[in-house]
């Protein structure tokens, strides 16, 4: 034989020991070494901590049976094969000892050498397949680390220790961030490396009494163990982070990913499973809002916020149903004229309760569910009709803006969207001005650059908000179809107190113009502000002091005035 097999012998007499080692010598003893101990020797203490391949085990005791010593070494995790042997083998004793745990029986008196070799062997053999199959079905395949079913059994087991009051718990939520840019951009045999590296680190970051699991695709959970200190906790937490961002070789390539890491404290994020995944989890969605990578203890008022959140998406998707949404036109008023030129289209949720309510108590929620999607193409529609009613009422309002979020140049295919909306409505698309901020721009300009120049064919027209609040390339903007730049009200409101502020604003006005844009200042709100910016010759203004926004029956009234912001009276401000 090639291999040593260690069997472990337990019954009352050494005569049965003396037997088996005969048997044993005729297949071959180098191939086998067997040992023997009794009752008063601590046969299942040995059995446990002896590392055998196979244990014998005698049936009858003295005032008991083996199947209580089966039922106790499965209690106590015993991973070798147990071979039970007895006088004689009854129905109800070969039920009673498979059912406690055994792998096989021997009767006495008829087991000869190659009996007693197979049923070792067989037995060996049929355990290493269980354990096999065992691992398959509570081990990740691809990181080796425990899977979600492992991960729940030792969840629920650490719960039950935390509940006696033996040990506090921690559970931790992780995400990877840029994960699917890795897999996409690299492969899915980069994003196997990716994820198999990266359980590594996070079993390097942790103590033996602590658990890593990975419960799909770029996630995984980590169950912690003895950390009653936030501090200690938050000190795991920081070198988790480090760990997992540090730049990985994949191949050829070094990668960089971003990390999320919620966490749940037992009791106060939880006393069962299912509160502390869901707290971790909804911890971790908050850790995935902050800059770059971050961890986020719950916290009960965290857990207030999204029933909020969830009752307001809820409402939301019913509000777009009943066609609760309207939209409310603010002027754009030209200096130089004094007429309205343009109307900015500015969403409202009329609310059954609330009434009017304006975007910022809910656009959040649209663009994190991607509502976003089908309620900007209801807003482009919208827009275009209350267009055209103007016009056929010889109310010529110039163009309507609409703002564009980033989300709806990622999600579907904007381009045919809006021109299958100007074609039905029959819009003329040189009409419709769509507006977008500054830090999308730049931050996405290749993906952006290709939308624009393709809305740009439908006549649509573009102008940059909140400019001067980023990063803005006048290098980049030159190569953009971007037409009017508008400057930010926070610079506006200070115009009048703040030097900086009024030189600033001055000099984007100017360098604009050096650039052929036009510059529209959002925010007007007195008469001085609207004669500082006439000096600094911007062009169009927009601002409560002009006109706050308005129904489309008031705009449809304002415009019925030939000049409604005279040129001489803003001339004389």
């Amino acid at each position: 034989m090639d291999i040593s097999i260690k069997i472990l012998l337990i019954d009352e007499e050494q005569a049965e020991y003396l037997l088996l080692a005969q048997l044993l010598n005729q297949v071959g003893c180098g191939g086998y070494r067997l040992s023997w101990c009794n009752t008063l020797d601590g046969g299942l203490d040995k059995a446990l901590s002896g590392h055998f391949d196979i244990i014998l085990l005698d049936y009858y005791w003295r005032g008991t049976t083996g199947s209580d010593l089966l039922r106790c070494a499965r209690a106590k995790g015993c991973r070798a094969p147990i071979v039970v042997m007895s006088a004689e083998m009854v129905a109800e004793l070969d039920r009673d000892i498979i059912r406690a745990g055994a792998s096989d029986y021997l009767i006495k008196g008829q087991v000869d050498a190659q009996l007693l070799e197979r049923t070792v062997r067989y037995a060996i053999e049929r355990k290493a397949a269980e354990l096999k199959l065992s691992r398959l079905a509570h081990y990740d395949i691809l990181t080796n680390v425990p899977n979600r079913i492992l991960f729940r059994d030792r969840l629920e087991h650490a719960l039950q220790l935390a509940e006696r009051g033996q040990m506090s718990l921690t559970l931790m939520y992780l995400d990877l961030d840029g994960f699917k840019q890795v897999n996409d951009g690299y492969g899915h045999d980069a994003g196997d490396a990716l994820i198999r590296a990266c359980a590594q680190r996070l079993c390097e970051c942790m103590r033996k009494s602590d658990s890593v699991a990975r419960i799909g695709g770029d996630e995984f959970t980590l169950l912690l163990e003895g950390t009653e200190q936030t501090g200690d906790i938050a000190h795991i937490a920081e070198k988790v982070l480090e760990a997992v961002i540090r730049p990985y070789r994949i191949g050829s390539h070094q990668v960089l990913v971003g990390c999320s890491l919620g966490i749940a404290v037992y009791p106060v994020a939880g006393r069962d499973a299912e509160s502390l995944l869901k707290h971790a989890d909804l911890a971790m969605y908050q850790a995935k809002q902050r800059e770059g990578s971050a961890y986020v203890f719950y916290t009960e008022a965290m857990n207030i916020e999204v029933h909020r959140q969830l009752l307001l998406e809820s409402n939301l998707q019913r509000a777009l149903g009943n066609n609760e949404f309207c939209l409310y036109y603010q002027p754009r008023v030209e200096l130089s004229s004094g007429r309205v030129v343009g109307l900015e289209a500015l969403l409202r949720w009329m609310h059954p309760q609330r009434g009017p309510t304006a975007p910022e108590a809910f656009i959040s929620v649209v663009e994190d569910t991607g509502m976003i999607v089908a309620l900007g193409d209801w807003i482009i529609r919208q827009g275009c009709q209350d267009l055209n009613r103007l016009l056929e009422r010889g109310r010529d309002p110039g163009f309507v803006a609409i703002n564009l979020s980033l989300r709806q140049f990622f999600e579907g295919n904007l381009v045919a969207r809006v021109a299958s909306i100007i074609k039905q409505v029959e819009c003329d698309g040189s009409r419709i001005e769509f507006e977008l901020s500054e830090t999308a721009v730049m931050e996405n300009m290749e993906m952006v650059s290709l939308h624009l120049r393709a809305l740009s064919n439908l006549g649509a027209n573009f102008s940059l908000d909140d400019f001067g609040t980023g990063y803005s390339s006048f290098m980049y903007l030159q190569r953009l179809p971007i037409r009017t730049l508008k400057i930010d009200q926070r610079f506006i409101g200070n115009i009048t107190r703040d030097d900086d502020d009024r030189e600033l604003v001055k000099a984007m006005i100017s360098l604009a113009h050096s650039l052929n844009k036009q510059v529209v200042a959002v925010g007007v709100e007195t008469p001085e502000q609207l004669a500082l910016l006439r000096e600094f010759n911007c062009d169009q203004v927009q601002g409560f002091y002009l006109s706050h926004p308005l129904d489309l029956e008031s705009i449809c009234h304002l415009l019925n005035q030939d000049t409604p912001f005279s040129a001489a009276t803003i001339r004389h401000i």
